[in-house]
């Protein structure tokens, strides 16, 4: 079977898994052994096989904000059960046991209730709806990082996490109008109050972003959505076609084209690997052994690494292990013909090549404004967003100057038209303008990425 034959049946097979869900139910079914690791793993396969699909979905934002009622709303359209750490609270209270005199005490100061009371309270709620096998919206939790990982820790991986995003300036206000009302209104020095809620929450929101840093979705808190669209929205997040396998994704363009952006925004949105030729030279000429040395002579003077160098590299980091569970996006590789058949000799087949295209005099004007930093390695895109005191030490990179552009941007060039001119890449190759708003950009190649599932 020759290369291209081979590219089109794995491609074949490829969709034949997706449009099934194969991909999704082994995903699944390979979480809950994980989770349960049961003593008869092929009994509790067959049974998890028989048993209803649920979802389970975490909503958190500012205190004061449209939480409840998007939560509602979400729940409602979705028909799923909708539980909130609020109520939940609320029903301890009006237990009156030595309990609730704790979580009143917390009220009382406008503080956050201690994790070990609100984990005890969310976990008993949980537990329940995941034996009762309900799909459930769980409105204000987790919050901080301790209640994060105490979900993680009971085997509880949310199918969506949605988090509603406001300006400080704004979640200051959401707690201001939290404290105006009972019994928080009695309350004295009220600014102080409000300023230190706002403060706790953004600290512990990023921690738990930092949890869930591949599962959540922001969404703009303050912009004014129909709570209907937000609904389908998160409806389109639970039953995308957002690729379950592990994805071989190119991204190639001249320099200055906003590929690396695209690139990170690729890895950090679908969970893959992102590697760079950039970051794995750099790690190379820090070891400063005698390839180092080489490739550190190559840059300091505008060139390539050699081929032989960057080929080594690449192939020993693809082949560790999280990148054939999680997939990749390459980020500048291949750059040269030798590279593209590195790519041939290591067996990959790209489920994706993204190739930006841009203008060579935008590119031009682009790079050689641009300025490093030699202390700090910031790279400015003119030296006028530069402060007044740094200005001065500001220099030109070596790949950088105009006639080492012209250079690349012909070395891009070679390589474009090798690539077109290859049939086997025609199918996989997805062109975006790289002129367009970075924005833009990442949403057509995203909305290519999930279209081909």
């Amino acid at each position: 079977m020759d290369q291209a034959n081979k590219l089109q049946y794995q491609q074949s097979v490829e969709k034949y898994l997706e449009r099934n869900k194969v991909y999704h139910i082994f995903e699944d079914l390979l979480k809950a052994l994980i989770i349960k690791k049961p003593e008869d793993p092929i009994q509790f396969l067959i049974n998890k096989l028989q048993e209803p699909e649920t979802k389970k979905i975490f909503v958190v934002g500012p205190p004061g904000s449209k939480l409840r009622e998007l939560s509602l709303t979400l729940a409602d359209y979705l028909n799923f059960h909708i539980v909130s750490i609020g109520d939940l609270i609320e029903k301890e209270l009006s237990k009156k046991s030595e309990l609730s005199q704790q979580i009143q005490e917390s009220l009382d100061k406008f503080q956050y209730v201690s994790d070990d009371i609100v984990i005890n309270i969310a976990l008993n709620q949980i537990n329940h709806l995941e034996n009762e096998k309900k799909s459930y919206i769980f409105e204000g939790f987790p919050k901080t990082r301790v209640q994060g990982l105490a979900l993680q820790k009971e085997g509880i991986i949310p199918d969506a996490f949605l988090i509603l995003e406001m300006s400080q300036e704004k979640i200051y206000q959401c707690c201001l109008k939290k404290l105006d009302t009972e019994p928080f209104n009695k309350l004295n020095n009220k600014d102080d109050l409000v300023k230190s809620h706002s403060l706790e929450y953004q600290l512990n929101l990023k921690q738990v972003k930092e949890i869930y840093k591949n599962q959540y979705f922001s969404v703009d808190g303050e912009k004014n959505y129909e709570l209907e669209d937000m609904a389908q929205l998160l409806k389109y997040k639970l039953y995308d076609n957002a690729p379950k396998r592990a994805l071989r994704i190119v991204v190639i363009g001249p320099p200055g084209s906003g590929r690396s952006t695209l690139a990170k925004k690729l890895s950090s949105k679908y969970g893959f690997v992102y590697i760079s030729t950039r970051e794995l030279i750099s790690n190379l000429v820090n070891q400063k052994g005698t390839t180092g040395k080489e490739a550190f002579e190559k840059v300091n003077k505008g060139d390539l690494v050699e081929d032989r160098i960057v080929n080594a590299l690449i192939k020993e980091r693809i082949n560790q292990t999280d990148c054939q569970l999680q997939g990749y996006v390459l980020d500048g590789y291949p750059k040269t013909e030798k590279q593209l058949e590195s790519l041939n000799e290591m067996n990959i087949q790209p489920t994706l090549m993204v190739i930006i295209d841009v203008a060579d005099d935008i590119i031009t004007r682009r790079l050689v404004q641009r300025r490093t930093d030699p202390l700090t390695g910031r790279i400015y895109n003119s030296i006028d967003e530069a402060d007044k005191e740094v200005r001065p030490r500001l220099i030109i990179a070596p790949n950088e100057k105009r006639e080492v552009v012209q250079q690349r941007l012909k070395r891009w060039d070679d390589l474009k038209q090798l690539i077109d001119g290859t049939p086997k890449y025609a199918s996989i190759i997805y062109k975006v303008q790289g002129e367009n708003p970075l924005d833009n950009m990442i949403e057509s190649v995203c909305y290519h990425l999930e279209k081909m599932n």
